[in-house]
């Protein structure tokens, strides 16, 4: 029976095929539409831009979610430390 492969090592793989078929998939785009890229550049550059804009504010965001999230994992964690024991005496 074949071991299983690590959680990080199996999400790298699967991050890598998520690019390729991104890849190949603008690719495809890019070819059927070439023509249309071809006549506006400043556009395509402009979309490009904002979407790149877009990733980044996402990125934030999701990072000042985790930071608030791990705050609270905290605060309830030192409250039920703090908390007396429910047991009586």
């Amino acid at each position: 029976m074949a071991a299983a492969t690590p959680p990080d090592r199996r999400a790298c793989r699967l991050a890598l095929l998520d690019a390729f078929t991104a890849g190949a998939g603008l690719g495809f785009l890019a070819h059927q539409y070439r023509e249309a890229l071809v006549a506006n550049p400043v556009v395509v550059g402009l979309v490009l831009v904002l979407l790149c804009a877009l990733g980044f504010l996402i990125r934030a965001a999701a990072r000042a979610l985790f930071r608030a999230g791990s705050r609270v994992d905290a605060i309830l964690a030192e409250e039920l430390r703090d908390k007396p024991s429910p047991h009586p005496r």
